[in-house]
């Protein structure tokens, strides 16, 4: 008897996998796998040994199909290499079931969509940061030792102005922050 298994990844350790993990559930999978790990690395191994446990006639689920590579070339690989293993494809948000050619069509027509969407993002943030970085916004903690003597000025205006105590710490801290 074929089973469905189900698959999810988040890219970062803080990233939440729990409503993930509970469409999969939810669609009645015989098994979860997933991973923190980015789209980037093709070395995943709880999708190895995800692969391993399948067999033929078998059928990953996931939420999205992004979930299995961060590029389209990443993704048809995985893909191709299922199929030739005879491992079913099906994703819960899209309409795709690798078992049919217009399943295969709609999938790589989705997932070109979705590539080109975050390449445009990836743009759009490297634009914002040039912005920032040409107004003279600085990235990351301030400097201990560069941006000390900066802040220490800062925090003597700030209570020359605030003789009488009428600055509430909150806008200390926030004056502060745009010193």
């Amino acid at each position: 008897m074929n089973k469905n298994f189900g698959y999810w990844r988040v890219s970062t350790p803080d990233q939440d996998p729990a409503y993930q993990i509970a469409a999969l559930e939810k669609s009645g999978v015989d098994g979860v796998f997933g991973e923190h790990i980015t789209g980037k690395r093709m070395n995943r191994p709880e999708l190895s040994r995800l692969l391993r446990v399948c067999r033929r006639g078998d059928c990953i689920v996931v939420w999205k199909m992004d979930r299995l590579g961060r590029s389209l070339k990443d993704v048809l690989i995985a893909i191709e290499d299922m199929n030739a293993k005879g491992i079913n494809i099906r994703s819960l948000t899209e309409p795709i079931d690798t078992t049919s050619p217009i399943g295969r069509l709609v999938m790589q027509i989705l997932l070109a969509v979705a590539e080109m969407e975050r390449n445009l993002i990836s743009e759009r943030t490297s634009a914002g940061m040039q912005r920032r970085k040409a107004q003279g916004q600085r990235f990351g903690k301030p400097h201990y030792i560069r941006d000390y003597p900066k802040r220490i000025t800062a925090f003597q205006k700030l209570w020359e102005q605030d003789k009488l105590g009428e600055m509430t710490g909150q806008q200390i801290v926030d004056d502060l922050n745009k010193a």
